[in-house]
């Protein structure tokens, strides 16, 4: 039986595997992403530690002795997902009409990233949550989004990337039509 982690978010890990009796040595198989096996070990050592990329990886092992070889065991799978990398603001501003009544509209614009399902954008320094969601791009009327600095990550199930700095708005005249 193979003890592995389910799901990881880094790419280095480790699993282990049970002894039965009269084993000599083992035969560690992996099948990365639905490919074929491939073995990786075949000696007395009973753990592995591997670093892989994006994906999922199946595991099995088989013991053996100088008699033969017994079945393969059951399957692990080690799912791998890692954060997404660190994305960037492309625009922030706050236009705001001339004359009353006054209304205003902010808009805030992040570079989308690979591997990300997930944007948390707030109000610079963390003050106030102003959006989570898919897009990489908000805008309202009505003072919704509006701050006077942001800041955003990027996140997945593996976890989230570093904030941006604080990106501060540019200031600018709204239509009053």
């Amino acid at each position: 039986m193979i003890n592995a982690p389910g799901l990881v978010n880094v790419r280095d890990y480790a699993f282990s595997w049970s002894t039965p009796a009269n084993t000599e040595y083992f035969i560690l198989q992996e099948s990365a992403n639905g490919a074929g096996w491939v073995t990786l070990l075949a000696d007395g050592r009973t753990s592995a530690a591997v670093g892989r990329d994006n994906g999922s990886y199946a595991y099995r092992v088989q013991a053996c002795n100088f008699v033969g070889c017994g079945p393969w065991s059951g399957i692990a799978t080690v799912n791998v997902v890692l954060p997404p990398p660190a994305t960037s603001f492309y625009i922030a501003t706050w236009l705001t009409t001339r004359r009353p009544p006054y209304q205003v509209q902010c808009e805030a614009g992040w570079r989308e990233v690979p591997g990300a399902t997930e944007y948390q954008l707030e109000s610079g320094g963390g003050g106030e949550r102003l959006y989570t969601g898919p897009y990489g791009y908000v805008s309202a009327r009505g003072g919704a989004y509006c701050a006077h600095s942001y800041r955003v990550r990027a996140c997945n199930a593996g976890g989230c990337s570093a904030w941006t700095a604080d990106y501060p708005v540019t200031t600018g005249v709204l239509s009053d039509e």
